[in-house]
């Protein structure tokens, strides 16, 4: 295959007595170097034409991805107040339509098509759909190109009109205040940091700043308590955070910090009666949840509600007016504890391999608590459970025609790590996959930010399964799948154990029969394609044939010397600040573009989107370009761009398709 040659040009970056060498630091540069368009196109041309020769198996896996999902259907309705809201899809329209409904009726009305605001753009993401307390108005938020910039826009939904084109390129927020005229909502600084709370009067056009983060290393969220009392406004970084609250009723602008922030104390809060219930790493470090009064918030005098546990970690709170509901990890799967006065009861799942979360719960005053449940063979499932009889009715399940869930195998395992730590696994296959033959693998994972990716129903992977393919997650340390010291362990100065529990389960995939050296693909996306990028480094023993690293970072070393760049100072506390030289080290040590050898690799491809704004296009870009110049064997090092979109790809349903029909065939070819 004949690649785009580009041009290099040394850059020098000189930090503790070291001088770094960046042949490709001029691709950052597109507004000034017409060369960097110029080469992602030929990319893009490049990777089109590798797939013309499968151009039938491309296509044939786009129709069936495309088949399993219902082209008309309507989402489960949730309840909110006297109206009960959904969304319709409908046949060769890639977006939702917006309804509702008054409880007990049939009578629709839509509230917002995505499709005609689709309308002469190339990719659309609604950000925010957000009725106000009265139900008349609804604010909705659009980024027309994937940058995750928002401008906002305000509907009255009692005439179809847009009555208020409101602040452009926010993001957070915006939430209602309860009199159903003023709104909150979050600017972002030149580094698309947000970082100021605006309050408006979208009546008397007033718009007032009631709050500003300056530090670089935290940013905004603003939501309202589950009771609409407060409104929290929270300023997060990566270890701690400190949240303050405004009445709900906008009497009263000035926030109240509840606490301070404080070196690697988390904490979330929501309100019952006249007290803060306070998730918090505190006094646990699985966290707990702790009782105080909404007037003189103080963790020492705090009661302890939930107490912390080593096999139990707590991951969210929900408290209705009668009820409340948390949610827990243990032995790596979720579970609930419903607390209804005096007495507790734990809602627990008999599968070994599943995910768990709330739904749609907007009604504060309900006997009810709506979830969703699903596994690798068990579609999404929304079940309501009635707090008052202790049983869950299911009320919805998604539709995948085609889809019968006995024909597969779903496996839970443990695999020993570098260091003796058991690494659980979720391995997925057919029936008629046996192992002890050399099946084709495909091995996903992340594992940063104690982010997880849960063992959950992904319709598009019956595509492989359907083709012979195992396909398996790892469930490694820098998620919290096992707690929050999993994080720990997998984050900082112990980086390297996130990469080393991956590989670890891929050797486990090979030695256990489930495949065989040279048939197994890798694929994460973001922090999970620096996985890609730092395995396949790894892998001097070229047990990996195949490797898809999805919008990748993988230039850390770089990136975080740079502080110019959005994320950069809130990244400090993921990997480590590199101008203290112990982290410059390390980080330096697994870096995936610093870390390109003169050897074999896998066949690679990568993937970046133009306008994002978490992993710039040129971290993806650089690393195949260095790849191709260190690679020793003609393996295709492959780079495709979209070029009307950001971090999270393509944003129709049926462009998605086409994205997954483009990576499973690269797999499947490559993994022969």
């Amino acid at each position: 295959m004949k690649y785009p040659q580009p041009k290099k040009i040394p850059h020098e970056t000189k930090i503790h007595d070291q001088v770094l060498t960046d042949d490709y630091f001029w691709m950052r540069n597109r507004e000034e170097d017409s060369d960097v368009i110029k080469f992602l196109n030929e990319e893009n041309e490049l990777f089109k034409n590798y797939l013309n020769d499968s151009e039938e198996l491309k296509n044939t896996i786009f129709e069936e991805l495309k088949s399993r999902e219902l082209q008309t259907y309507e989402t489960c309705p949730y309840p909110h107040d006297e109206y009960e809201y959904f969304e319709r899809y409908e046949e060769g329209k890639d977006y939702p339509i917006h309804f509702r409904r008054h409880i007990g009726t049939n009578e629709k009305q839509v509230c917002l098509d995505e499709n005609e605001l689709a309308q002469g753009r190339d990719f659309l993401d609604v950000g925010t759909f957000e009725i106000s307390p009265c139900h008349r108005y609804l604010i909705y938020t659009i980024d027309d190109n994937g940058d995750e910039l928002y401008d906002l826009y305000i509907k009255d939904l009692s005439t179809n009109e847009i009555i208020l084109e409101g602040p452009k390129k926010i993001n957070g927020g915006p939430v209602w205040f309860n009199d159903s005229k003023h709104y909150a909502y979050i600017e972002m600084d030149e580094n698309m940091r947000p970082f100021k709370v605006h309050v408006t009067d979208m009546v008397n056009s007033f718009d007032k700043v009631i709050y500003t983060e300056e530090s670089g290393e935290y940013f905004l969220t603003i939501e309202e308590t589950m009771d609409h009392r407060y409104l929290l406004i929270n300023a997060g970084g990566s270890a701690n955070n400190s949240i303050s609250y405004i009445k709900a009723d906008a009497s009263d602008l000035n926030p109240i910090e509840i606490f301070p922030k404080e070196d690697k104390i988390e904490y979330t809060v929501e309100t019952d009666g006249n007290d803060f219930l306070v998730l918090t790493n505190k006094f646990s470090e699985n966290f707990s949840i702790l009782r105080t009064p909404i007037a003189r918030p103080d963790y020492a005098s705090a009661t302890v509600e939930v107490e912390g546990s080593s096999e139990r970690y707590l991951t969210n709170l929900n408290v209705f007016k009668d009820f409340k509901v948390i949610s827990f990890r243990e032995k790596g799967l979720n579970h609930f504890l419903v607390i209804k006065g005096d007495e507790r009861k734990e809602i627990s799942f008999p599968e070994d391999a599943y995910h768990v979360g709330g739904g749609n719960n907007a009604n504060f005053d309900t006997k009810v608590y709506r979830y969703n449940y699903s596994s690798p063979t068990t579609p999404s499932t929304t079940y309501d459970y009635n707090v008052e009889t202790g049983e869950s009715t299911r009320i919805h399940q998604i539709e995948v025609p085609g889809f019968d869930q006995h024909k597969y195998v779903v496996e839970r395992k443990f695999i020993p790590s570098h260091d003796g730590v058991m690494v659980p696994m979720t391995i997925i296959r057919a029936k008629t996959t046996k192992i002890g033959d050399p099946n084709k693998c495909l091995l996903y994972g992340y594992g940063s930010y104690s982010i997880s990716i849960h063992p959950w129903f992904n319709r598009n992977n019956i595509s492989l399964l359907d083709r012979g393919f195992v396909y398996a997650i790892g469930h490694i340390r820098g998620s919290s799948t096992m707690g929050r010291s999993w994080y720990e362990n997998g984050k900082f100065l112990k980086k390297q154990n996130t990469f080393k529990d991956f590989y670890a389960c891929a050797k486990y995939l090979i030695n256990e029969g489930y495949t065989a050296k040279g048939r197994i693909g890798i694929m994460g996306g973001s922090a999970g394609g620096m996985l890609v990028g730092a395995t396949i480094n790894l892998d001097t023993e070229n047990l990996i044939g195949a490797a898809c690293a999805d919008v990748p970072f993988v230039d850390v070393l770089n990136t975080m010397l740079d502080d110019s760049l959005p994320l950069t100072q809130l990244e400090y506390e993921e990997w480590g600040n590199p101008n203290d030289k112990e982290y410059f080290d390390y980080i330096k040590s697994y870096c995936p573009y610093s870390n390109i050898q003169k050897r074999d690799y896998p066949a690679v491809l990568a993937i970046a989107g133009l306008n994002d704004p978490r992993v710039t296009y040129w971290e993806p870009m650089k690393w195949t370009y260095k790849l191709r110049d260190f690679a020793s064997d003609s393996r295709v090092k492959l780079l495709w761009t979209n070029m009307d979109a950001g971090h999270a790809g393509a944003s129709g349903r049926f462009e998605t398709f086409k994205e997954f029909a483009d990576i499973y065939t690269f797999f499947i070819k490559e993994l022969e």
